[in-house]
């Protein structure tokens, strides 16, 4: 199970993530958020979706649904430094395996797959500064 210390607009989450296993497991700060990866053969984009808690009304977003471009667009959660992109462009990828390592906040993260499939591109290089929801890699 990765780890990540990640700050949205403010506010701090301690996220934990595993994608290994039949079923993606996903806490944030403690709580298990229910997560669905779709095939790229499915009808529907997956979807992350935040089910509402019986906190104080004044939490506005608790019925949040996000729904990415495309599954397979890698994009940066965090600023930082590419330090070793792993993959190249056509290497065929599975769910999970690592395809770049950048640094964020002194800590090297592993930023892996998040759909099997072919690397078509990759827009960053060792050195390159990213940030927040820049594109790095895709996979078709």
């Amino acid at each position: 199970m990765k780890k990540y210390e990640l700050v949205i607009d403010g506010k701090k989450y301690e996220v934990e993530v595993d994608l290994g296993g039949s079923s993606p497991s996903v806490l944030v700060n403690g709580k298990k958020i229910d997560v669905t990866i779709g095939s790229s053969d499915a009808a529907e984009k997956p979807r992350i979706e935040r089910k509402k808690s019986k906190k104080s009304s004044d939490d506005k977003n608790d019925n949040v649904v996000e729904t990415p471009d495309d599954p397979g667009d890698l994009k940066a959660l965090m600023p930082g430094k590419v330090t070793k992109v792993i993959v190249s462009s056509g290497q065929k990828v599975k769910v999970g395996e690592p395809v770049l390592l950048m640094e964020s906040m002194k800590m090297e993260q592993t930023i892996v797959a998040t759909k099997d499939g072919d690397i078509s591109e990759i827009l960053v290089s060792e050195g390159d500064t990213v940030e927040v929801g820049k594109i790095m890699i895709k996979i078709n």
